[in-house]
């Protein structure tokens, strides 16, 4: 990654999104860290995010959406942070805006 850029975070929460959580994570490979809050899915999606070293993965239980994606951001160590659902894929056309926007001062 370019150091000469601000860092990003990509949170996701998720459960049960076995189905689309791999092409959401290949869309964000661009980030410095990418953390997943998965609540305790039953579909293999936590055991499929835990073998990927480029992703860390918190088990935290739902309550609601405002409570989660709360708990995710608090795990976040940037500045700039891009939130998805797990069936989000970024765009090579939103990547380089995304890229250009942190780049620049």
């Amino acid at each position: 990654m370019n150091s000469s850029r601000e860092k990003i975070s990509a949170l996701i929460i998720t459960y049960n999104e076995i189905g689309y959580i791999e092409k959401c994570i290949q869309s964000i490979n661009f980030a410095d860290e990418i953390i997943v809050v998965d609540s305790f899915s039953t579909d293999g999606t936590y055991e499929y995010l835990a073998n990927l070293d480029n992703v860390k993965v918190i088990q935290h239980p739902f309550d609601n959406f405002t409570l989660q994606k709360s708990f995710a951001l608090k795990q976040a160590s940037n500045d700039w942070v891009l939130f998805l659902d797990a069936d989000e894929v970024v765009s090579e056309n939103l990547k380089s805006e995304i890229i250009e926007t942190i780049s620049s001062n």
